[in-house]
């Protein structure tokens, strides 16, 4: 059960902690869904469980999955079991731009022409939206569960998009190598883990490699954007190379581990200090309460 007064401590705490750094935190993004962080989960249950009545058609499609389509956006997706009330936070986070898990309010600005590394997909919504608002040209995703990577690619057929988005069933990591896949008891909380712990071991590589590999450069107008549950950090000191070349903008969570916030802001300022940082939010499904999302993106007038 929460404990309302220790977690607006931990909030008001870390916050100014993080005050250091001149405009990376504003009170009003650390205030959003601050209701959610200090009242009991039922509160944001009950809303959950109308919204997603109200904003999705659910049925049963074959071998134990179910199609969501979102009647107000026109797209479909695919999850891998019947899906409850927590489905709707999944949809939210990619829908409303005052939820703080949202990839791409300022300074995140994407176009037409933008590629998109969606590092940690799952159902891909944020690729299905890019493409389908014209956000972007083309997303690659990077989903390393064998049966999410299949259900994301028919999502991609049932919305028409299977040419713009591609889909590599590859674990992303600090360099490329093999690393152990833990399928978590929810579809979007499996993680990887060195050699040698339990699981199923996956091939991984950097987004350094892989873009090399494929011919591919960022530029300011593109997105990194990461949700690893827990390999954040190390998916983006893979990525050093494409940062310091070309300075994409990037959207990664911090609500993993308890000092990645910490040392992610600390690692881009070092690597990238023409960046502007937005950090937005705090997790309330975590304890304490972490901030949820920081974005990156050189300022206007800057080049990249």
């Amino acid at each position: 059960m929460k404990n309302p007064a220790a977690n607006l401590w931990s909030v008001f705490w870390t916050w100014r902690r993080l005050r250091r750094y001149p405009g990376l935190f504003t009170l009003g993004d650390a205030a959003l869904q601050l209701d959610r962080v200090l009242l009991p989960a039922r509160f944001a249950q009950r809303t959950a469980a109308r919204e997603l009545a109200r904003a999705a058609r659910i049925r049963p499609a074959d071998e134990g999955a179910f199609e969501i389509e979102l009647l107000e956006h026109g797209l479909r997706f695919f999850w891998p079991r019947e899906p409850d009330n927590n489905l709707w936070f999944l949809i939210e986070q990619e829908f409303d731009p005052r939820n703080p898990h949202y990839y791409t309010t300022p300074p995140i600005r994407l176009s037409a022409e933008s590629l998109v590394l969606d590092v940690g997909a799952c159902e891909g919504l944020l690729a299905l939206r890019a493409l389908k608002t014209g956000l972007a040209r083309r997303v690659i995703c990077f989903e390393p569960w064998e049966t999410m990577a299949a259900l994301l690619r028919r999502g991609a057929r049932a919305n028409g998009m299977e040419q713009q988005l591609a889909v590599e069933p590859l674990a992303v990591d600090r360099q490329s190598g093999c690393v152990v896949l833990q399928e978590g008891a929810d579809a979007e909380a499996s993680s990887i883990h060195a050699p040698g712990e339990s699981g199923r071991k996956v091939a991984a590589v950097s987004l350094d490699d892989y873009c090399r590999a494929a011919g591919l450069s960022l530029s300011r107008r593109d997105l990194i954007k990461i949700d690893a549950e827990g390999a954040d950090f190390a998916v983006l000191q893979g990525a050093e190379g494409l940062i310091r070349a070309g300075s994409p903008q990037i959207a990664v969570t911090t609500y993993h581990t308890d000092d990645h916030c910490f040392e992610i802001v600390d690692w881009l300022r070092r690597i990238q200090p023409r960046y502007r940082l937005r950090l937005k939010g705090f997790a309330c499904w975590t304890q304490p309460p972490r901030p949820v999302l920081l974005q990156a993106a050189l300022p206007d007038g800057s080049s990249g």
